[in-house]
């Protein structure tokens, strides 16, 4: 689904909020391993995965580490650049042919400044974020590197046949080795 009818659909957003973001915002096709977002780097673009499948990383020891996977009908934001105005510690990789598109923060924020539904999508991007990153913490403090492969499993299966093993076991935090024994046993 492309952003505009998302938004309509989703948030309720008026056809003048709608036509305004129509304006400001750019879609762009991307190929595979195309960086959208270095890490280390500044962005203050909101991504709205159209089509595809992206990954959030960060470098540990000169490697990308896995942070986080999104598609389509999903925002991925270096949150700290877009709301904090600092460099992004994560980047975002594709990791198939993707259509996102880029909405300017400050659009955003402009309009939030008057719009209620556009504060719920800012509250709803915030939220992802939060709920992802907490998430994630959870998973990697207190269940083994089976559970958090069998949750995948359960509640992602497209990414298991979407994205790199060597992306997948970075990010439930054991090596490609350690994961291919995980997928034996299945």
């Amino acid at each position: 689904m492309q952003l505009i009818p998302y938004l309509k659909t989703t948030f309720g957003l008026t056809d003048d909020l709608l036509e305004h973001l129509e304006q400001v915002s750019i879609t762009k096709t991307y190929v595979k391993k195309d960086i959208i977002l270095d890490a280390g780097h500044y962005s203050r673009n909101i991504f709205f995965i159209e089509q595809g499948l992206v990954r959030m990383f960060y470098y540990k020891s000169g490697k990308g580490i896995t942070h986080y996977f999104f598609s389509e009908h999903t925002f991925a934001a270096g949150t700290e650049s877009v709301f904090y105005h600092k460099k992004s510690m994560y980047g975002i990789e594709t990791l198939e042919p993707s259509t996102i598109t880029l909405i300017p923060f400050d659009a955003i924020e402009k309009l939030a400044s008057h719009s209620i539904p556009m504060n719920r999508l800012i509250q709803t991007i915030l939220l992802q974020a939060l709920i992802g990153f907490s998430t994630r913490l959870q998973s990697l403090q207190f269940e083994t590197a089976q559970e958090r492969y069998q949750k995948l499993m359960e509640q992602h299966p497209d990414i298991l046949l979407r994205a790199p093993l060597g992306d997948i076991a970075s990010y439930l935090g054991i090596s490609q080795p350690t994961l291919s024994v995980i997928r034996a046993q299945r």
